[in-house]
Formats: C-alpha cells, structure tokens, sequence
C-alpha cells in the first residue's frame, strides 16, 4: 500500500519518520498501483496474473458456446467443463477483489487514524511549544528579579553599614560649630598676632632709639674726659 502523505509542518523528532514514510519515488507509486490494479504481485513465479486467467476462461466458455463442434454429450460436457472454470475463476476473482477492498477499507480507517493522531501529535506540540515560550518568558522575568533583588540587597548591606541621616546631620551640625568655634579662635589668634608684631615692631624701634642714644652718650662722655687733663697742665 502507498504510504500517505501529510501535508502538517514537521516538527523536530518527527522528521525522520517522515522522511521515511515519504522516501517512494513517484515512478515507484505508480508501479505499485499498476501491480495492484493487474494483481501481478500476488501470481505465482511464471503463472497469470489473475485478471488474464480471468479472461482466458471467459474467452474459452464463449468459444465453446460458439463453436462448431460436436453438439452432443460430449460438446455439451465440454462447455459444462469451461463454464465451470469459468465460474470459478470469477469466484475466485471476485473473493479477491472482496479482499482488496477489505485491505483498502482497513488501510483507509488506519490512514484516517494515522491522521487524527498525526493532528492530535502536532496540536499537542504546538501547545508544548506554546508553553515552553511562556515558562521561558516566566524564567527570564524570574531571573531579572533576582537580579534586581541581588542589587536591592547590596545596597540594603551598604546603607546599613553607613550611620543613619540624623546622626549624619548632627554630626555635620557638629562639626559646623567645631569649624565656626576654631574660626573664631583664628581669627582671634590672627587679632593678637598682629598686636604682638605692632608692639615687637614698637619695641624694636625703641630698643634702637635707645641704642642710638647710649652711643652717643658714651662717645660724648670718652670727648669730655679727654679734655680735662689738657686744662690741668
């Protein structure tokens, strides 16, 4: 019997059987028809097919029914005889054109079959499919949450080891006040620096002022020493 053929898309793991239930050529379909329709593939190794036989007998009955032979017993034995072969090659035909259309209906039932489940196979992996798109878009949704998650997580881990916002402002508030106080404290350290270069300034030029006296006194005094003695003489 021909292997049908399905025009449904081929799915992976089912192309193999496809392709082997499609392997015949169409030269070969039609010689498989011809032999089933001459019946040449169920003769015997050198005999006639069936509907040769057939039509031997046929043709031998109508030659003795017409022919011109002996009328008598042994004419009407004669044709006795080939009517008798005649029929029993037509019963023995028609048995196995009976059984042909037997194969032909359980091949047709298995053919529908084959189909149904063919259909049923390829809807059943249509929905295979189907789901294994959607667990795929569940999987890769699931796998960027767990990566947000992941990254929420490291954040949580550093935020907890930073202090809180409040004592993060008072530690600024703090530390404001500490700049502000050591501000002032330059500011009054710079005041008092600058005094005590005015009066180190003032103290210098005094202590020079005063030197410059001294010398002049003492050179005043080594003049006024010397001249005393040049009156006494």
């Amino acid at each position: 019997l021909l292997t049908p053929r399905c025009s449904a898309r081929p799915y992976p793991g089912f192309v193999a059987m496809a392709d082997a239930k499609t392997s015949v050529s169409k030269e070969e379909d039609a010689l498989i028809k011809k032999r089933l329709l001459t019946q040449t593939t169920t003769a015997r190794q050198g005999a006639d097919p069936p509907v040769k036989r057939l039509v031997k007998k046929y043709l031998a009955f109508c030659g003795a029914l017409g022919g011109d032979g002996d009328d008598g017993a042994s004419g009407e034995e004669e044709r006795e005889k080939h009517r008798e072969s005649f029929l029993k090659e037509l019963a023995l035909y028609e048995f196995t054109l009976g059984r042909v259309a037997a194969v032909t209906s359980a091949n047709t039932r298995e053919m529908a079959s084959y189909s149904a489940a063919r259909g049923e196979v390829d809807e059943a992996v249509s929905r295979a499919e189907a789901d294994i798109r959607a667990l795929r878009d569940d999987l890769d949704a699931a796998r960027q949450d767990r990566r947000h998650k992941e990254e929420y997580e490291t954040l949580r881990r550093l935020c907890v080891q930073l202090p809180s916002r409040s004592d993060t402002q008072a530690a600024c508030a703090d530390l404001e006040t500490q700049i502000a106080a050591l501000t002032k404290e330059s500011d009054e350290a710079s005041s008092k620096l600058d005094l005590r270069k005015k009066q180190f300034a003032l103290l210098l030029h005094a202590a020079h002022e005063l030197r410059d006296e001294l010398e002049e006194d003492d050179a005043a005094g080594v003049g006024g020493g010397e001249a005393i003695p040049m009156e006494t003489t």
